[in-house]
């Protein structure tokens, strides 16, 4: 897919993700705000009831007085004193549900001095009912009326505001539910179209994608053919191709023994050369063997002791160790999961070249270091995952006569060589089928050098792939016994 359809794609995904996220808020806002409208009407109905509930109570405690002032009966006096505790308890419950509204307090306060002056005047004409005159007792009712009607007043004048505010309330209700369902319908819709579009440009990318894959699937079919036609080459070159180079060889040989008197010196010249042509056209077919069997990976990987490996292969160059007076220092290795023949050769190509590229007066000197490392310290590594996994680090150093850095990359590339063949021997495909091995094994190799300083060769093994995973963490045995 283009980076402007991805772009494409992941704007219209997020849009309408952000649009689905939107709506929750919306629906979640507004079951909010219908459960605040709802406590609101039911406050609003709660402060009427109880300022008709306080006004009720204080109307009681006036009839019992005066009942009491008529008759003089203790029944009339309980029930006084019963309406007034109400009165106190309706009257605190009041002031919870308007202290939210300075208006309502102020109104609350003034009909509580009022009461004050009622109760006040009750009490006295309670204190004064056996010595009371008619005449008194008529200008207490019309006192009490007085203050009566001015609370009745008062509540009425609570009830009034509580009202607006009510109905206040229930318009902007109804305004925002009004306009609620369109904002969310024209939302939901929005979210829709855009995830049928994702869903049409994923569809697409799909179609695209299993394209690819059956254009892989034909280039895979091709790969396997020609990886075929290379193992049908590698068959030809061990056997079509070395019966007549080895019999080339054998009567050259012949004719330099039984011929030798009878041949000028200038015809066992071309011999010798015939045989020298022979003997590194059969080393440069015994390599191309190699790497092609590292092409087409035909051995089985197993658990492997690369420093016993390592010591093999020091036994097989042990002559040219001996003739070089070579000195090689090698830390404690790890066990891995490994094509054995592979990483052999690994080595064996390594530890050849150091031995081999040597300067003239000096004996040659090989350190092979080891250590655990993670994919951060590994240069020009391609992925962030690839950063995160932790590798083998194994270092070849020698002090030969090392190389431009210039040709870090390039003595890697098959049949590549940077001196002469009279100079140093070899077919130039060694250090590409140490690359070729390593890269079977996912990991990366390295080279750094400098002239006259010597060359380092550096090699990463992942220790997280699928293989090295039935890898038990195992006692290496050596000199140095150490445990991974």
């Amino acid at each position: 897919m283009k980076s402007s359809s991805i772009w494409l794609l992941n704007i219209a995904a997020a849009s309408a993700i952000a649009i689905l996220i939107l709506l929750t808020y919306l629906g979640l806002d507004q079951v909010k705000s219908t459960a605040w409208f709802s406590e609101r009407v039911e406050h609003t109905y709660k402060t009427i009831n109880e300022s008709e509930q306080l006004l009720a109570h204080m109307k009681e405690a006036e009839s019992s007085n005066r009942g009491y002032m008529i008759t003089a009966s203790e029944t009339f006096l309980k029930t006084y004193k019963k309406a007034r505790r109400e009165y106190n308890l309706s009257l605190r419950r009041m002031a919870n549900l308007v202290i939210d509204n300075a208006h309502q307090m102020r109104r609350l306060a003034i009909f509580e001095n009022l009461s004050r002056d009622k109760w006040l005047t009750m009490d006295e004409n309670i204190r004064l009912q056996p010595t009371v005159k008619k005449q008194n007792l008529d200008a207490n009712v019309l006192k009490g009326k007085a203050i009566m009607d001015a609370m009745q007043k008062v509540i009425l004048e609570i009830q009034q505001e509580e009202s607006k505010l009510l109905q206040s309330r229930l318009k902007a209700r109804q305004r925002e539910f009004s306009l609620a369902p369109a904002y969310l319908l024209i939302l939901a819709l929005l979210a829709v179209l855009l995830l049928i579009i994702s869903a049409g440009m994923l569809n697409i990318e799909l179609r695209r994608r299993r394209a690819t894959q059956k254009d892989l699937e034909k280039k895979i079919e091709a790969l396997n053919r020609s990886n075929a036609e290379l193992e049908q080459f590698a068959y030809i070159a061990s056997h079509d191709l070395q019966e007549p180079l080895r019999k080339i060889r054998a009567f050259a040989d012949r004719l330099l023994i039984r011929q030798k008197d009878s041949l000028s010196e200038d015809g066992q010249t071309m011999l010798d050369k015939i045989s020298n042509a022979a003997e590194r056209m059969q080393g440069l077919i015994n390599d191309l063997l190699t790497y092609s069997r590292m092409v087409s990976r035909t051995d089985t990987a197993q658990v492997v002791n690369l420093s016993s490996l390592l010591e093999e292969v020091k036994a097989d160059l042990s002559l040219m160790i001996s003739e070089k007076n070579a000195q090689i220092d090698c830390d404690a290795l790890p066990t891995l999961l490994v094509y054995p023949t592979q990483i052999r050769q690994l080595f064996l190509n390594l530890l050849s070249n150091a031995l081999k590229f040597q300067q003239t007066g000096i004996n040659p000197r090989v350190r092979i270091s080891y250590k655990q490392v993670t994919g951060q310290e590994i240069p020009n590594i391609d992925t962030d995952l690839k950063k995160e996994q932790s590798y083998h680090r194994i270092r070849i150093s020698d002090n030969g006569i090392g190389f431009e850095p210039e040709y870090a990359e390039k003595i890697f590339i098959i049949f590549q060589r940077l001196h002469a063949k009279t100079a140093y021997g070899g077919t130039g495909i060694g250090l590409a089928i140490c690359r070729r091995v390593v890269t079977n094994h996912e990991g990366y190799i390295f080279a750094e050098g400098k002239p006259g300083e010597g060359a380092i060769f550096t090699i990463y093994f992942p220790m997280e792939t699928t293989s090295q995973e039935l890898v038990n963490p195992v006692l290496v045995t050596g000199k140095n016994e150490r445990t991974y």
